[in-house]
């Protein structure tokens, strides 16, 4: 671990929030995040999480972070005091820290950055989409332990992606129709892909979107000769009743 004070002048912007999704005891620990949304299996990405209102809880704690990226290239933790005073904490190449927030420090904002390679899928799940940590952080008072936050981020490979793909687009197909066939295909895609067979994922979405669209001609074709076969009934009632109405004239001309 190392120091690196430095001083800014300058406002600190606050992080667009992307993903915190909190999980236990909440804390009064006030964060905004910057992670992608999604990133592929391998991938450098980096995570920002900004903390402030430090002291709502307990004037002195500890802060633990872990995260699930690897290859870990350090964790940057920058204290900011009021007048924009920053010491910077760096812990390279591990998973997790700690580092003390104390009320001597009269800390403002703290910003804890990591950075590291998106880890490969354990498990797949088409809903909701398979995440992992990119950061969770944590206070720790004694031996009470609060989660603050939990950055989670959607990690792919190329296959999953392509194979999530298919099955959106066959959902996209299938809904408001009313095929069995189709339904049971995306089914049995969704189920597929949840194992990572993405090769037949893609293949079975690929039938529930043809069976969706076939079921949907067909109810199209229906609709359309019992369109014609109205307006046929319809073109025979008049006739109907214009051979009638002429049948009566012309009886009643015989009888004048």
């Amino acid at each position: 671990m190392s120091w690196i004070p430095s001083s800014k002048g300058t406002t600190l912007l606050v992080l667009f929030v992307l993903v915190v999704a909190a999980v236990g005891t909440a804390t009064a620990v006030d964060t905004s995040s910057d992670a992608p949304e999604e990133a592929q299996v391998g991938d450098e990405v980096t995570v920002t999480v900004e903390l402030t209102d430090l002291y709502n809880e307990s004037g002195d704690w500890t802060l633990n972070g872990s995260t699930q990226l690897e290859n870990v290239t350090g964790w940057e933790v920058t204290k900011i005091q009021p007048n924009n005073e920053e010491t910077t904490e760096t812990f390279d190449g591990e998973q997790s820290f700690d580092t003390e927030i104390t009320s001597d420090a009269n800390l403002d904002t703290v910003e804890v950055t990591i950075t590291g390679d998106v880890p490969s899928v354990e498990n797949y799940t088409y809903r909701p989409r398979q995440t992992f940590v990119g950061a969770d952080l944590n206070r720790i008072v004694g031996d009470n332990t609060n989660q603050i936050t939990e950055v989670r981020v959607h990690h792919y490979t190329n296959e999953s992606r392509e194979a999530r793909q298919a099955i959106a687009d066959a959902e996209s197909a299938v809904n408001g129709t009313n095929s069995d066939e189709a339904e049971e295909d995306l089914d049995r895609a969704i189920s597929v892909y949840n194992s990572g067979n993405f090769d037949e994922a893609t293949s079975l979405a690929g039938d529930a979107q043809s069976a969706a669209e076939s079921a949907e001609q067909s109810e199209q074709t229906t609709n359309l000769l019992l369109l014609a076969a109205g307006a046929v009934l319809v073109v025979a009632l008049i006739g109907g009743g214009v051979y009638y109405y002429r049948s009566q004239q012309d009886d009643y001309d015989k009888l004048r």
